[in-house]
């Protein structure tokens, strides 16, 4: 848990609700926690114990013991990105995430919307930038789109420097908060509609969804502020037809398939009154404390966090014992 990016106080908080709800009778757990300083670990009581980062090793007790399964828990840099998968595989140590090439993929929003549209899942209209790129340059591609407009680092999670603009004026600042979390930028046209968010794992080499929640945030699009400062309602399942559910829960397995990807993700949409479900993103490695959508989604369908992680880890376990270590798909 932790990481480098402004998403690090959420990791924490997903790592330590995973931590706490590992089956001890079945697994040695630790807590390793990564930022900016360096890695701290700490036993399942809490207590602090040596770690070599160099070698992924637990120190304890004048021994050192290898990492049998890494749980990834560290949202964005350098853990969602793929980063940390590279030396992962170098290792040879298993992990509950995606591939490094998979992770890197989703986590750049305008490079996950280029693929997806080759399996057939719709995305939103939209221009790729760069920080530092002036505003004015912009305005003759943006004629072409429809406003309210949203600016996004195209590597961020978590709607961290996320604008909504409803006009030109307003682009500028937009971009300056985006180049904050990242050079790349994305610049999306809004789709007026629902927007939920759908679960997906594999499990027992079966992938399967967990269930659509519905976002209803009180502000105008459901920013960090409606995500974890109880600024917006969350209801599962959603309030959708059958048909919508049907097409979500398609949608989101063509992704996850369609992009090889592993372990448990999120993919969000907006359903618009007419048409197919639009992805605004896919999550690798989605939150998991108290306030995040998949663990309410596993309370929904009457599933423990503990018996959850439990089958992630079982399913990450059968994955590297047959599989060659390193790999980078």
């Amino acid at each position: 848990m932790g990481g480098y990016s402004s998403e690090y106080g959420i990791s924490v908080k997903s790592g330590e609700a995973v931590f706490r709800a590992l089956d001890r009778s079945l697994f040695e757990a630790y807590g390793l926690t990564l930022s900016k300083e360096g890695w701290t670990a700490q036993d399942e009581h809490g207590e602090p114990v040596g770690f070599d980062p160099s070698q992924m090793h637990i120190l304890h007790q004048g021994s050192s013991q290898k990492i049998d399964l890494i749980f990834n828990l560290i949202h964005g840099h350098p853990g969602e990105d793929g980063t940390l998968a590279i030396t992962w595989e170098a290792l040879g140590i298993p992990y509950t995430s995606c591939s490094p090439a998979a992770s890197a993929l989703t986590f750049h929003k305008a490079w996950t919307n280029g693929v997806v549209t080759r399996l057939g899942v719709p995305v939103a209209p939209a221009i790729w930038t760069s920080a530092g790129v002036p505003a004015e340059s912009l305005f003759p591609a943006l004629e072409l789109m429809e406003y309210p407009l949203f600016v996004k680092p195209c590597r961020s999670g978590s709607s961290y420097g996320v604008s909504r603009i409803t006009s030109p004026e307003e682009l500028g600042a937009a971009l300056e908060a985006a180049a904050v979390e990242d050079q790349a930028i994305v610049i999306e046209q809004g789709v007026l509609g629902i927007e939920v968010g759908c679960g997906v794992v594999r499990l027992n080499n079966r992938v399967e969804t967990l269930g659509i929640t519905e976002i209803v945030p009180k502000k105008a699009f459901f920013d960090f502020a409606a995500k974890y400062e109880g600024l917006s309602e969350e209801i599962t399942p959603a309030r959708i037809s059958e048909e919508s559910a049907r097409h979500i829960e398609l949608l989101t397995k063509r992704v996850y398939e369609g992009l090889g990807l592993t372990g448990f993700c999120r993919a969000d949409f907006i359903l618009p009154a007419e048409g197919l479900p639009v992805l605004i993103e896919i999550n690798t490695v989605p939150g998991m404390s108290a306030e995040s959508i998949l663990p309410k989604q596993l309370g929904a369908r009457g599933t423990s966090l503990t018996e959850f992680t439990t089958l992630v880890a079982q399913q990450a376990l059968s994955d590297a014992s047959n599989r060659t270590f390193p790999g980078i798909f």
